[in-house]
């Protein structure tokens, strides 16, 4: 064995490995880098002596050997959403049981740090990306395909991207929440969306209005609301929608910060859910249980969609020429307290 330094710390080598299991360096390199077609007797010798001996991986000369680390970037565009952190740690967990450890880059809804991350991911060989994307239209994942990092588009479209994507059926998830509005009698429904570059809440309201069109209620612009997808700017717009002359019957809330928004916003306002409004929203946050009267809303499947995205990393591992996945997953509605009959 070689040491390290002129200290007595011992650092053992591949090498040491080999000559106590009686096997060459490239044998052992193989077991430990889990080939499958090392004679099992062999193996078990290799992995006998290497904890015996206290040999431990050298991540960087790995890496480098195979110009990939054992490391997956999580770019997200607002850590501050539950949905987002509940989406990492499915990735997460993925990543853990095969090996691969996750980096978490928060854009802040930002495109420039969304390509200074990307930039990294590829400079640093990372073994796979999850991101969901600043902008439909703006964020570009092309220098990660041709770079050959196995990519993954989780949440949010991107134009022009022909890799894996894992999506909510966002017009569906609309559809659902002004329909169910619809039934309860009401018919003046707000629409709280966010900036028209971010597909979730785009499609979510265009089913909605698909719905009102449907059902002929033909909808009225002045009734479709912008937020920066922030709960306190939701809270701001709500708050003067409601103190307005024309005071809508229900709102149907985007995603999860606007649905907060929005809920601060009816409470401030001294009206009561379902009597006086009723309130949907989206995303089953754990405080959207916790409060009275608690929300109606339409749930996405997250922890499936971080899992699957995970999984698709895993295969690009070993088959990246798979066919490209695009997988479109279904949501959920959650009928709970702050929806009623319109009165």
């Amino acid at each position: 064995m070689s040491t390290s330094g002129s200290g007595s710390r011992t650092t053992v080598r591949i090498t040491d490995v080999a000559r106590a299991a009686g096997v060459s360096s490239a044998t052992v390199s193989r077991v430990l880098n889990g080939a499958s077609t090392v004679d099992p007797e062999l193996a078990r010798r290799v992995r006998e002596a290497a904890a015996e001996s206290g040999y431990v991986p050298n991540p960087n000369g790995r890496a480098l050997r195979r110009q990939r680390t054992d490391v997956w970037a999580a770019i997200v565009s607002d850590l501050q959403n539950p949905f987002f952190t509940s989406l990492v740690a499915a990735v997460e967990h993925v990543a853990v049981r095969s090996g691969h450890s996750v980096m978490l880059c928060n854009t802040d809804e930002q495109l420039v740090r969304e390509q200074g991350y990307l930039a990294t991911a590829i400079a640093q060989r990372m073994a796979g990306v999850v991101v969901s994307v600043t902008s439909e239209q703006d964020s570009d994942l092309s220098a990660l395909l041709a770079a050959g990092v196995p990519t993954v588009a989780v949440d949010r479209r991107v134009h022009d991207f022909p890799g894996d994507t894992v999506l909510l059926d966002n017009v569906r998830a609309g559809r659902m929440a002004a329909q169910h509005l619809l039934e309860l009698g009401h018919r003046d429904i707000v629409c709280l969306a966010g900036p028209s570059g971010v597909s979730p809440t785009e499609d979510r309201l265009r089913g909605a209005l698909d719905a009102l069109d449907e059902a002929g209620f033909p909808h009225d612009d002045r009734r479709m609301l912008r937020s920066d997808l922030r709960a306190d700017d939701a809270e701001v717009i709500v708050r003067e929608l409601l103190a307005g002359a024309h005071r809508p019957d229900a709102i149907f809330a985007t995603n999860g910060p606007v649905t907060a928004g929005a809920y601060r916003a009816i409470q401030a306002s001294g009206l009561t859910m379902p009597d006086d409004i009723s309130l949907v929203g989206v995303d089953d946050d754990r405080w959207t249980q916790m409060v009275r009267p608690s929300v109606t809303l339409v749930a996405q499947p997250v922890e499936e969609m971080g899992e699957r995205a995970a999984e698709q990393l895993v295969l690009r591992g070993t088959q990246p020429d798979a066919p490209a996945l695009h997988l479109l997953l279904t949501p959920r509605l959650l009928v709970r307290e702050s929806t009623g009959p319109r009165r």
